[in-house]
């Protein structure tokens, strides 16, 4: 349990890595806020993490909204304490050829992204 007492925010939880890191951080002992645009699929890894013994919360919204993130750490905040530990995981894929992204579509990436 190398991270009892740490509290983890993780973006984009609710599959692939950030599931994945999700569930490891609680493995190694860390209270985790599973975070994913996909509020039933960050669901399902809470759920997952509670399981297995560990803690963890669900803040479903989007990244790229300052308000939802804000909403997030404070929800972290209220259920563990401020969090130690931000892993910014959440990422979307455009599949297309970058000359043939519109503007909203690149705007969007980037916002995410970053």
């Amino acid at each position: 349990m190398r991270l009892a007492g740490q509290r983890a925010l993780v973006t984009g939880a609710g599959a692939g890595i950030g599931r994945a890191v999700a569930l490891r951080l609680a493995a190694e002992g860390a209270s985790v806020l599973v975070q994913d645009l996909d509020a039933a699929r960050a669901g399902i890894t809470a759920a997952e993490i509670g399981a297995a013994g560990g803690q963890a919360i669900v803040a479903a919204g989007d990244v790229s909204v300052e308000a939802d993130m804000d909403a997030a750490f404070a929800a972290c905040e209220g259920a563990f304490g401020p969090a130690t530990i931000v892993v910014n995981n959440a990422g979307i894929v455009q599949q297309a050829r970058l000359v043939d992204l519109s503007v909203a579509d690149w705007d969007r990436m980037v916002a995410v992204h970053l």
